[in-house]
């Protein structure tokens, strides 16, 4: 049976679906978590009194209040974050697009870190946003290490409710032979599968034990990247070792980590 705590936690995650500020109506955030719309809506009147939510007294819809996200800044590994963020940093510098640093949560890809590019055309996740594993750059790479039941596992109600781009694999033969394809070459590339005209490659990011953590990628406009993917894979494979070398580092080693 879910717990109060359990309902509270899925209301706060459905925040998430739209990106850092983004605000929610109370209808929205009810089909989000499967409930009742005037449940939804007493479970954000306490929010708002606990500091927690902020409603917009001219649109009355919601958005995370600062104090939780603030809080929220200093969650996760913070270790990684830190050593991400400079790497990720050179890689929009030299490529002008989008680079992003997403880690598994479940059966989703979830994007925790941004750098943004100039162009005027941008593309890519934002902080917060969870993706599908089969049809997405980050997602594919994360799952280079799991077997093929693995991944069935935690890919096949995406596979079967298919809802994506028109190149996005539709069974699970297709996803392992793709899957198995990028393994080999030690990047995975996802065009025109998540959404129409736009293309992803991602490279996945290990620890000093040499487990997958997180995976770096860079997304944008397919008609910008399709011709550059083995450059931009190149780069990202530079980055991945330079952040790497820096969480191999004692002190960002796990025994020297704060406990969370």
């Amino acid at each position: 049976m879910e717990t109060s705590a359990e309902r509270v936690a899925a209301l706060l995650l459905a925040f998430g679906e739209g990106g850092a500020g983004s605000e929610h109506g109370v209808s929205d955030l009810a089909r989000a978590v499967g409930r009742e719309r005037s449940q939804v809506s007493r479970m954000l009147h306490s929010l708002q009194r606990g500091g927690l939510v902020e409603q917009d007294p001219q649109t009355r819809r919601y958005r995370l209040s600062w104090s939780l996200l603030l809080l929220a800044a200093g969650a996760g590994d913070a270790a990684l974050l830190r050593a991400a963020r400079p790497a990720l940093q050179r890689v929009v510098a030299r490529t002008g697009e989008v680079a992003l640093l997403s880690v598994q949560r479940g059966n989703r890809s979830l994007t925790v870190l941004r750098e943004e590019s100039m162009q005027s055309l941008r593309a890519g996740g934002w902080v917060g946003r969870s993706s599908p594993m089969h049809c997405t750059a980050s997602g594919r790479a994360l799952l280079f290490d799991a077997d093929d039941d693995t991944v069935e596992d935690l890919t096949a109600d995406d596979l079967l409710a298919p809802t994506h781009g028109l190149a996005a694999p539709r069974d699970l033969p297709a996803l392992l032979e793709r899957l198995h394809a990028e393994r080999e070459r030690g990047y995975a590339v996802a065009s025109e599968e998540v959404e129409i005209g736009l293309t992803s490659i991602g490279v996945p990011l290990r620890d000093h034990p040499g487990e997958i953590v997180a995976v770096i990628n860079i997304s944008g406009p397919t008609s910008r990247l399709i011709g550059y993917v083995d450059d931009i894979a190149r780069r990202l494979r530079a980055a991945a070792a330079a952040i790497e070398a820096v969480l191999a580092q004692p002190y960002n080693s796990p025994a020297r980590k704060t406990p969370r």
